[in-house]
């Protein structure tokens, strides 16, 4: 077993002693008293705690620090057919700082 397996297990074990010593009736507000067992209140509690954490701590894709693009196209090279010969000279050199 591993350490996380571990840790689990002492965790649910703490929880069902907690939950079981309290199985006694009390008042719970919620849009009015309802009477209700201590164990259902406590385990729903524990649930919807279980739930968030679960929300909140997931892991998430790795997101690049930083991007990059790469320029494959050389400016010095431009033909007369090229899509760029129509491009003035303060453009050309403008790419060509690129």
């Amino acid at each position: 077993m591993n350490f996380k397996s571990v840790i689990s297990a002492i965790i649910l074990a703490a929880v069902i002693i907690v939950l079981f010593n309290n199985r006694e009736e009390a008042p719970f507000w919620l849009f009015g008293t309802i009477y209700t067992s201590k164990l259902l209140i406590l385990g729903i509690f524990f649930l919807l705690g279980m739930i968030a954490g679960g929300f909140l701590f997931r892991k998430r894709k790795k997101v690049p620090k930083e991007y990059t693009a790469s320029n494959q196209y050389d400016p010095s090279t431009t033909t007369p057919e090229s899509p760029l010969s129509n491009l003035s000279d303060e453009d050309r050199n403008y790419l060509r700082n690129d």
